[in-house]
């Protein structure tokens, strides 16, 4: 069903249009997912397979399939010395990540936290697909100790991608930054969920500063005419696949050792 189809149905107000766009988007995944049969076929993760089960980001997953789905991040991560080749994702939901950083060859040894039982089985289900379970560790929730459970001759030389809706600014504190100050890190801001979202954001990089440069990525375009796979869909299908379905433009903090 269309767009402007799916759209006349509804009432066209701010929740109607929100309803209709994600129902496309989920229903557009299906399909890539079908086509390229649950397999990345683009990017830096070519060649990782999925599950047929998902616990979080099914809306997302044609844009992981076509490796653009947060490329900005992807390819900050691919540019990274080669010295740093441990990864560890704090919020690994279905391990695109975790997984995905083996499936490239730069990363030799990931570590998954997950708070959701859900998503470390299906973590551990993607993990045996692609054959890396040996090279993987998962566990729960990242605790402000979360560094003790990596050895930390792993900790010195890690890219530590934190992706927790919000949480960063309770996980990360002057103590734990001290401890992990030799890792690269991206945090995935959610200061614009809280009121004091602006106050937050300030403590947090008054903690930052003493241990690490910092830069920021923001969400970019993307070249969807490079896919000959898209090209019998319409424009507007075509950028819902490209869509992350953010309610904002998002960024993400880089922190490099000083």
């Amino acid at each position: 069903m269309g767009l402007r189809k799916i759209f006349s149905l509804l009432v066209l107000d701010e929740r109607g249009l929100s309803i209709a766009i994600n129902k496309k988007r989920k229903l557009l995944a299906l399909d890539i997912n079908s086509r390229f049969k649950h397999t990345i076929k683009y990017g830096p993760f070519k060649g990782m397979v999925f599950s047929q089960d998902h616990w979080w980001g099914a809306s997302d997953r044609s844009a992981m399939l076509l490796g653009i789905y947060e490329e900005e991040i992807l390819n900050s991560l691919m540019s990274i010395p080669s010295k740093y080749n441990v990864f560890v994702n704090i919020g690994a939901a279905d391990g695109y990540y975790s997984i995905g950083s083996l499936v490239s060859r730069k990363y030799t040894m990931s570590y998954a936290f997950e708070m959701s039982a859900k998503g470390r089985d299906i973590i551990s289900k993607n993990a045996t697909l692609n054959k890396v379970s040996e090279k993987l560790k998962i566990f729960g929730e990242a605790t402000k100790d979360f560094y003790k459970e990596i050895p930390k001759k792993h900790v010195d030389k890690s890219v530590i991608l934190i992706d927790i809706e919000g949480a960063e600014f309770s996980l990360l504190n002057r103590e734990v930054l001290e401890q992990i100050k030799k890792s690269i890190i991206f945090i995935e801001l959610h200061d614009w969920i809280f009121k004091d979202g602006k106050k937050k954001l300030e403590i947090l990089m008054k903690e930052i500063r003493p241990f690490f440069k910092v830069s920021t990525l923001r969400t970019a375009s993307r070249d969807l005419s490079r896919f000959s796979e898209l090209s019998e869909y319409s424009d507007s299908e075509r950028w819902l696949i490209a869509s992350e379905g953010r309610p904002r433009l998002m960024s993400w903090l880089r922190l490099d050792p000083k």
